[in-house]
């Protein structure tokens, strides 16, 4: 494979430049050229007719990235995408179609920076259906022909319209489209230095919520150790297999398995669960009337 293909991911900045030189030197195939090594590629694996397949194509892919230029993403990325989809043009060619390659190409180049795009343009994962993807780039088009800027309740629907899909969907897409993704740490641009995360609120608990909670948890861990230290072996056995073990016994499987009727276990896991309850409930009452003891003091 040629090497402006095989580094065509790594192009960068000034490089860039040089990729352009470098790919103009490939010359562009006849169509009987072009079936000829696309049919050896395909039957026989010979890799010195992909290498020149892919490389008469590369200009096409610098084309197509052109195109796709103001979502503002490195043309760099975009055209390693599409480099990618020749690739997959590759793969899945029929030369015995009749379809130049080229013809064939250009839809796997589109759609590999197509998704490359799509996926790259929001931290926020954007919706997955057609109508999403369909809006996403043929919104500012279409946006364009009709001359609209700042999209109008109007436009929303007159766009809707045309493009077959609902007035929210295009007000959504156009969001999407005109408000990018920016760092928290991006300056608010005022004379105190200030960024945009001084002005987001700590949502995380404070140390003493956390205390708190942990204090809880542990006072109510010991009251349910010792409301089960009330109830008799049975009782315990047939109360933690039903309600507190992972995974569940049911009732028949306990009943089964400790020799009794499957209505006699659920008598006892009911009466142990109400001796839970109680004492809990005995446990709570003690501790709210010390509280109101204490406050009276």
């Amino acid at each position: 494979m040629s090497a402006a293909f095989r580094h065509g991911s790594a192009i960068d900045g000034d490089l860039l430049t040089s990729y352009v030189s470098g790919i103009k030197k490939f010359p562009i195939l006849g169509e009987d050229e072009e079936f000829e090594l696309a049919v050896k590629w395909k039957e026989h694996g010979d890799k010195k007719a992909l290498e020149k397949i892919v490389s008469s194509h590369l200009r096409l892919v610098m084309k197509i990235a052109s195109g796709y230029a103001g979502y503002g993403l490195s043309k760099t990325d975009l055209i390693a995408e599409g480099n990618v989809g020749i690739m997959h043009a590759l793969q899945h060619f029929d030369p015995s179609i009749g379809y130049r390659f080229s013809t064939y190409a250009a839809w796997w180049i589109k759609a590999k920076i197509r998704e490359f795009i799509y996926n790259s343009w929001s931290i926020v994962r954007l919706g997955t259906g057609k109508n999403n993807r369909k809006l996403f780039f043929g919104l500012r088009k279409i946006k364009n022909l009709l001359g609209v800027k700042n999209l109008s309740e109007k436009d929303a629907e007159v766009i809707a319209d045309k493009m077959n899909v609902t007035k929210e969907d295009v007000i959504i897409s156009d969001i999407r489209l005109t408000h990018k993704d920016f760092s928290a740490n991006s300056p608010i641009g005022d004379d105190q230095g200030r960024s945009w995360q001084d002005f987001l609120a700590d949502t995380s608990a404070s140390p003493e919520s956390v205390a708190l909670e942990k204090q809880e948890y542990t006072y109510r861990k010991k009251v349910l150790h010792d409301a089960l230290n009330t109830l008799s072996k049975r009782e315990y056995d047939i109360l933690c297999s039903h309600r507190l073990h992972n995974p569940i016994k049911s009732l028949k499987e306990i009943a089964e398995s400790i020799g009794l009727s499957t209505e006699r276990v659920r008598q006892i896991e009911k009466d142990a669960f109400l001796k839970l309850q109680k004492y809990v409930r005995s446990v709570e009452w003690n501790t709210l009337e010390a509280v109101r003891a204490y406050g009276s003091l």
